[in-house]
């Protein structure tokens, strides 16, 4: 069931940190996801991020998210920078998203009334950030929020059956651009040669149809390990890619015209990595149902930063009404952490 955060509970601090009145620590949740930071505004917040980066860091790897909540809204980019100086890069993502500055995205177009799944950041790909910033430059009238579940829990939680198939057979990502999320918005450029450049360093399989339409494909492993902590994660989204996540409501956000065939509007599907085809859509509800069960979120306030481990957790988003404009950056990349 998922839980809506409730009163701040108080979290003792680890040895290492000295911590001042002026910056809190606790929890909104008995899950402990985020660990939250409350800053006065006599805080300077990059500045103290800077100091306390690996005291953070160690957070961080502990509970997976860190929200930091101050009554200053921050700096955004001073934060990030603060806590790393290795951007990465979206281009091939599958999210609808907009560039806006060099490493600054929307968190997502997606339309408002739709969920968006729980997921980490380019698990269907052979490498990913790290690293996720969020920042709330608008914060929703109502909804809008950014759920969050612990991957690790997750693994833990899948019943062994589904949890050795998808670790022995893996998922076959199979990735249309239909809808607002065309090939040159999702890579960036009009050239075919670009995108067969970009997909043939990141071990995607590229396919050109009619009428200009690009489908790609890649094999994946459905879990991983954590290169910093050394913990199991489950990392994959087939319960967000499969074709059984296609329903009416998605159906009718998604058309533009009567003529709009599924394959249009959810060019998207997962299979069994082995060649063994069809994943179950009866597997595929469990392993949703289970992580919507592990899921907890918060209400953004304006100014909020929230850090992700990409790795040791997924991110979704909630529906919402008015404007709402939650910024992203991406930082420090696996092969890197990994040494690959």
């Amino acid at each position: 069931m998922k839980r809506k955060f409730g009163a701040l509970s108080v979290a003792a601090p680890t040895p290492a940190q000295v911590e001042t009145s002026l910056v809190r620590r606790g929890f909104l949740n008995d899950r402990g996801l985020p660990l939250v930071l409350e800053f006065d505004s006599d805080v300077d917040v990059p500045s103290w991020v800077s100091r306390n980066r690996s005291e953070l860091r160690d957070d961080l790897h502990r509970h997976g998210a860190l929200l930091l909540r101050s009554t200053t809204p921050p700096s955004f980019q001073d934060v990030v920078r603060a806590f790393s100086a290795d951007p990465v890069d979206y281009r091939g993502g599958t999210a609808i998203r907009s560039r806006v500055s060099a490493d600054t995205y929307t968190a997502s177009e997606y339309p408002e009334q739709l969920v968006i799944r729980q997921h980490s950041e380019f698990c269907y790909s052979n490498d990913w950030p790290m690293l996720l910033f969020f920042y709330c430059d608008v914060p929703p009238a109502s909804g809008g929020q950014t759920p969050l579940v612990d991957n690790r829990v997750l693994l833990q939680a899948m019943p062994e059956q589904i949890l050795q198939q998808f670790a022995e057979r893996g998922l076959l990502y199979i990735r249309g651009y239909g809808y607002n999320r065309t090939w040159q918005r999702s890579y960036e450029t009009e050239s075919r040669a670009e995108v067969e450049e970009i997909c043939a360093r990141e071990g995607r399989r590229v396919e050109w149809l009619d009428d200009d339409q690009l489908r790609t494909s890649e094999r994946r492993a459905a879990t991983a390990t954590h290169p910093v902590t050394g913990e199991p994660v489950w990392f994959n989204y087939a319960h967000g890619f499969h074709i059984s996540r296609m329903d009416d409501e998605i159906r009718d956000a998604l058309s533009t015209s009567p003529e709009d065939s599924d394959s249009q509007l959810w060019p998207n599907n997962v299979l069994w990595g082995d060649d063994a085809g069809e994943i179950d859509a009866n597997v595929i509800s469990t392993v949703n149902d289970l992580i919507v069960e592990h899921t907890v979120w918060f209400d953004w306030q304006l100014g909020d930063v929230l850090v992700v481990d990409n790795m040791l957790c997924g991110h979704g988003r909630q529906p919402f009404r008015g404007p709402r404009r939650i910024l992203l950056k991406m930082a420090e990349s696996y092969a890197g952490a990994a040494g690959k």
